[in-house]
């Protein structure tokens, strides 16, 4: 059974994988040009970066109880993005500059969930 932390790695290296292939460059052309991994030991901790020639940049560790990253490229449109993360017992957080913010009628309704209490759907249904 694959560990939360080997998961997230995976799914990084999908994403990373993922921008490389929309690039407009000559997949010849991008290279690896710094790389370093450090496999997880007995205890789950682990860590990971590398570079590109494309300017694709990642840093990640973790350990059983999560892992934390950040992810740096330039998109197609030459605007640079970078984005950190945090995947752990709440879930995968990601935080950067690109991701939108959540809209403010989305807060409310939130909001308004959570001060409510819960229909008790039987007795609304009775006639």
């Amino acid at each position: 059974m694959m560990s939360f932390g080997k998961i997230v790695v995976f799914l990084i290296l999908i994403l990373v994988q993922l921008i490389h292939c929309t690039r407009f460059t000559a997949p010849s052309l991008d290279r690896t040009i710094y790389y370093r991994n450090t496999p997880p030991d007995p205890f789950g901790h682990y860590s990971f970066e590398f570079q590109t020639t494309n300017g694709i940049t990642t840093k990640g560790a973790g350990n059983e109880n999560g892992a934390v990253g950040v992810v740096q490229f330039v998109s197609p449109e030459g605007i640079p993005v970078t984005f950190s993360y945090v995947a752990d017992a709440n879930g995968y957080q990601p935080t950067g500059d690109h991701i939108p913010a959540i809209p403010l009628h989305v807060i409310r309704q939130l909001e308004y969930i959570r001060t409510h209490p819960p229909v008790d759907e039987i007795r609304s249904r009775r006639w």
